[in-house]
């Protein structure tokens, strides 16, 4: 299994952040921090009242990610809180085992400070030196100008749309799908 190293990084906003594996004992704080980011976010294709796990679920989805050799849960820190979080989901079915998916959050206080470049880089970064894996993948909203800069920053390829994929509050919205090569 390949253990990602924590680092500590330097936003825009000068203030120093520590990105590191999440672990069984973050969950409620995880939990929490996802709780707050969900309803800030006008581009996560979630809602806050589908946001239902228990601490236990919680623990043992981070404990998912612990085991798993094609996968990792990224948690960024700022003075002893969670702020944000990436994870990199592989798949397990063997076929495509070579295949995960990006989803990342963090709280709106901390956006356009540079922590989503740092968590998706450390992420690209450890999945290059994963022997499993090939292929990242991420779905954007199309109208999410600011998360389709940063991924195209990073180097990931759009591949594909999917026309009205998204609906919220009777609007309509495109689901694009961007890859990039870890190979």
């Amino acid at each position: 299994m390949l253990k990602f190293k924590p680092k500590i990084i330097e936003l825009k906003n000068l203030k120093l952040v520590t990105i590191r594996q999440a672990e069984i004992d973050d969950a409620e704080q995880l939990l929490n921090c996802i709780k707050n980011y969900i309803p800030q976010s006008e581009y996560v294709p979630k809602l806050e009242q589908e946001i239902n796990l228990s601490i236990e679920q919680k623990k043992e989805w981070i404990n998912a990610f612990l085991i798993s050799n094609n996968s990792l849960l990224l948690v960024a820190e700022y003075d002893s809180e969670i702020i944000g979080n990436i994870d990199l989901n592989g798949s397990r079915r063997k076929i495509m085992e070579h295949t995960a998916v990006i989803g990342m959050g963090m709280l709106k206080e901390w956006r356009n400070a540079g922590l989503g470049v740092g968590l998706l880089h450390s992420t690209i970064e450890w999945a290059k030196r994963n022997p499993v894996l090939e292929l990242v993948w991420l779905q954007v909203y199309k109208e999410n100008e600011l998360g389709l800069n940063l991924y195209r920053k990073m180097g990931f390829e759009e591949c594909g749309i999917i026309k009205d994929f998204f609906k919220r509050d009777s609007k309509y919205f495109d689901n694009l799908t961007m890859i990039i090569s870890v190979k």
